[in-house]
């Protein structure tokens, strides 16, 4: 791993140092504005009040230079401020999670045993691959060793395949987020979007842990998340500068009250669950998306079997958070995005359903729910024109328009 910088700056240095630079940066003028007197507004007199053209420009003015001269003085630069994103291909996931995991960001997908969490990773790989057109590098690491290459496949993750790796630590992945590093500048493709699947964190041991001959649990205990609470931090950074995103899956686990205290909440909406791997992990996350199985989808209607999952993102630097939506599992190929649309479209009232179905835009398109996906594959009568069409205007009007209105 990378060796931390070693760097001493006292107080009195940047004191000292930030007068000099202000002295040189601001003009004349700039100088008698800043030491004008401001006299805010009081109570709550200020809330609906906008800055006149005066105002907006003393505030371009007093913050002239600082950016450069932030920059020359302690060798920082600002963001983009732009995030982009890795898609799922599962629209309504995307349009909550705010067009998907953001690209240099840790993201975790959280959840009970049996709910896709797997899936929904292996989907944003393939998924990803079609977005960027193959210039995408990705790795999965499976401690679990239930991913296969086919598998990965299946979901979409074939441009190129990829080999899970097996002989997971969690020094193993932060090792190989330091090659990938490695690898991309010594290449010059830091631009290269980059995903680090990890599944999952819970069953993922140390090396400490791996070589010992006998488990100490005096030692072993809280063993990994002392580990992540000291490395997350540091690469955070190193990811974002890399363009690399760790998107990792973690069960979730009862919580246990030992004594007369209780155990706090860290995040009351995981439903009084608890995460492995510590707080670090939570404190760091830019997506957390948290799954929770409902009810089944019996074959005789939908003509398979799976079930509803309720999603919902605990943390979202994206979109607004902690807002519950539905997404359909077919046990056969995972999360769907044709049978999620139309649940959609169903709730929304977009779509009448009975013993028959029709859109409410075209009462005369009858068809049963189990035989709307071979419609739509067909684009039988249009079909698959007009429940494309309902799906974007519906996302647009139901969730983008009411969640997060345009200032």
């Amino acid at each position: 791993m990378s060796e931390e910088l070693d760097i001493d700056i006292s107080d009195d240095d940047i004191v000292e140092s930030v007068s000099e630079g202000i002295s040189d940066v601001l003009s004349v003028e700039q100088k008698k504005m800043v030491n004008t007197p401001t006299v805010p507004l009081k109570g709550g007199d200020w809330k609906d009040v906008e800055l006149t053209d005066a105002e907006v420009t003393d505030s371009l003015n007093i913050t002239a230079g600082l950016t450069d001269f932030v920059k020359d003085t302690i060798k920082l630069d600002q963001g983009t401020g732009v995030v982009e994103t890795l898609p799922t291909g599962i629209d309504i996931l995307d349009t909550y999670l705010g067009g998907g995991w953001g690209c240099g960001t840790l993201s975790l997908i959280v959840g009970m045993p049996g709910t896709f969490k797997s899936s929904i990773l292996g989907q944003t790989i393939g998924t990803s691959q079609i977005k960027y057109r193959g210039k995408l590098l990705s790795t999965f690491h499976d401690s679990e060793n239930a991913m296969t290459t086919e598998r990965l496949q299946d979901m979409g993750a074939k441009y190129p395949p990829i080999k899970p790796y097996t002989d997971v630590t969690i020094e193993s992945v932060f090792k190989t987020i330091e090659a990938i590093s490695a690898y991309k500048i010594t290449n010059k493709i830091r631009e290269i979007p980059s995903i680090v699947a990890w599944d999952s964190i819970a069953n993922t041991t140390t090396e400490y842990e791996l070589n010992m001959d006998e488990i100490d649990p005096n030692k072993a205990t809280g063993l990994k998340a002392r580990i992540l609470s000291a490395v997350l931090p540091r690469y955070v950074s190193k990811m974002k500068n890399n363009n690399i995103s760790l998107i990792a899956v973690n069960q979730l686990r009862d919580k246990i009250d030992m004594g007369i205290f209780k155990t706090a909440n860290d995040l009351k909406y995981l439903g009084g669950k608890i995460m492995p791997g510590g707080k670090s992990l939570m404190f760091n996350a830019f997506h957390l998306l948290h799954l929770t199985q409902k009810s089944d989808l019996g074959h005789d209607k939908y003509g398979f079997n799976g079930f509803v999952l309720e999603a919902k993102c605990v943390k979202n630097k994206l979109f607004p958070p902690n807002i519950p939506f539905k997404l359909l599992v077919d046990f056969n190929s995972g999360v769907s995005n044709f049978w999620t649309n139309y649940q959609f479209l169903v709730d929304t009232n977009k779509i009448k359903s009975g013993s028959w179905n029709s859109f409410a835009a075209d009462d005369s398109m009858k068809f049963r729910t189990k035989d709307a996906k071979n419609m739509y594959d067909s684009n039988e009568k249009g079909f698959k024109d007009l429940f494309d069409s309902e799906v974007k205007s519906t996302i647009q009007s139901d969730i983008i328009d009411v969640y997060k209105p345009t200032a």
